[in-house]
């Protein structure tokens, strides 16, 4: 717990962007701020800490395999009730299933005292 505390107080301590400058009256929308030009050689945009340098892109090989999960795209709805009667589901496809069964009811539910 005190190490956790400690962590705490430093991030809080810890400042994070530059004070802003003293304004002078009115403030004119310029749009979003330009990014510079993507590189094949590093992540560009990456890097938290002002003069830090952004991280080289690595091969493949040398990423975690979770990574590449998280590319693939979830199964639709009516994948998930298909697999449901036919092979079963994992926990948290089960999880997603059951949250969209049980908003779809809460929405009919909704649309039928309101028609009252």
């Amino acid at each position: 717990m005190q190490g956790l505390r400690a962590r705490i107080c430093a991030l809080a301590a810890q400042q994070l962007r530059a004070p802003l400058p003293a304004g002078k009256g009115k403030v004119v929308d310029r749009g979003p701020a330009k990014t510079g030009q993507l590189s094949a050689e590093v992540v560009t945009g990456v890097a938290i800490k002002k003069g830090e340098s952004d991280p080289p892109i690595l091969p493949d090989s040398e990423y975690p395999a979770w990574l590449f999960a998280l590319m693939k795209p979830e199964p639709s709805v009516a994948e998930l009730e298909r697999m449901y009667k036919q092979e079963g589901l994992e926990l948290h496809q089960m999880k997603r299933l059951f949250r969209y069964k049980n908003k779809m009811r809460i929405k009919e539910q909704n649309a039928l005292t309101a028609k009252k």
